[in-house]
């Protein structure tokens, strides 16, 4: 397992996930809208499962393995989310300031999918 890679990926989905909040985030990020928060949990928990079991299928990891992975999956992640939540209102412009605390939460439980995933049973398990 490359280290780098899965630290690598885990900023990758950070960066993506950040720019597509602050240019469109205000089109699909309605905090007001409990039916859209709902799909937003829902879309970021099955994205979340499904890319980590696919990184952890794709190179075969262990189940010992897979903890490492996810921890290196979320960690970039995390630090930066905790500094980009901090200045929520300069870094999205484009998004009510009272969207922080769903934005908080839904970043959580993104996390914490990715987490849960590496106690999942394998295939091979």
């Amino acid at each position: 397992m490359s280290r780098k890679l899965y630290a690598g990926i885990g900023f990758g989905v950070w960066l993506v996930a950040t720019l597509a909040l602050r240019l469109a985030g205000q089109v699909f990020f309605l905090d007001e809208n409990l039916a859209v928060l709902v799909a937003l949990w829902l879309l970021g928990i099955a994205s979340m499962l499904v890319l980590a079991r696919f990184l952890f299928r794709w190179h075969g990891l262990a189940r010992s393995q897979r903890f490492e992975a996810a921890v290196l999956l979320v960690l970039p992640g995390m630090t930066l989310d905790a500094l980009v939540t901090e200045g929520f209102a300069g870094i999205f412009p484009n998004l009510p300031a009272s969207a922080a605390g769903s934005f908080g939460a839904w970043l959580l439980i993104c996390y914490a999918s990715v987490l849960f995933a590496a106690l999942l049973p394998a295939d091979a398990d």
